[in-house]
């Protein structure tokens, strides 16, 4: 698919499924900032929304959550984006913060029902599926994911103008 002619400013789109979307508002590295339903992903740039998309994790439960009990929604999610070239999932954790069992709570009391390894099994060998599978670049960028998602927004929307993608 061919992308429509872009502006020299990104348009950024937010999905309006986002609860607690990023706040971009006012920044002026985009021309407008605007909401609107995506295929897949919570973030992409106008006219490139087949091509690049990326899903905002906030914790470790949340991915916790998506690779257990919301596992066939993030999978036809994933299905949904097959063909864009781009697909990013940042996490506002870090790497360090993913392994740690502490981080991890699966009951309302905040405790580990089995053992408090099995959460951490679950998340890394489900995004490490998808890293293979589907061609899905993780971050784990912990109080930068915000930064992060936007640099590599602006960097997809430039090199695509220069027809380097």
């Amino acid at each position: 698919m061919t992308p429509k002619k872009l502006i020299n400013k990104p348009t950024l789109i937010v999905d309006t499924r986002e609860k607690t979307p990023w706040n971009f508002e006012g920044d002026d590295s985009f021309e407008e900032v605007v909401y609107e339903k995506l295929d897949g992903g919570d973030y992409s740039i106008q006219g490139l929304e087949d091509f690049i998309t990326i899903e905002r994790k906030a914790s470790v439960d949340e991915l916790f959550v998506n690779f257990t009990k919301d596992k066939k929604r993030i999978r036809a999610e994933f299905d949904r984006l097959k063909d864009h070239k781009l697909k990013f999932i940042i996490v506002e954790e870090t790497c360090e913060g993913i392994l740690n069992p502490d981080k991890y709570y699966v009951n309302k009391r905040r405790i580990n029902k089995q053992s408090p390894m099995m959460p951490v099994a679950v998340v890394s060998g489900a995004l490490t599926e998808l890293m293979i599978t589907d061609n899905v670049q993780v971050i784990f960028a912990g109080e930068k994911a915000q930064s992060m998602a936007k640099h590599i927004l602006l960097k997809t929307y430039e090199l695509f103008q220069r027809g380097k993608l």
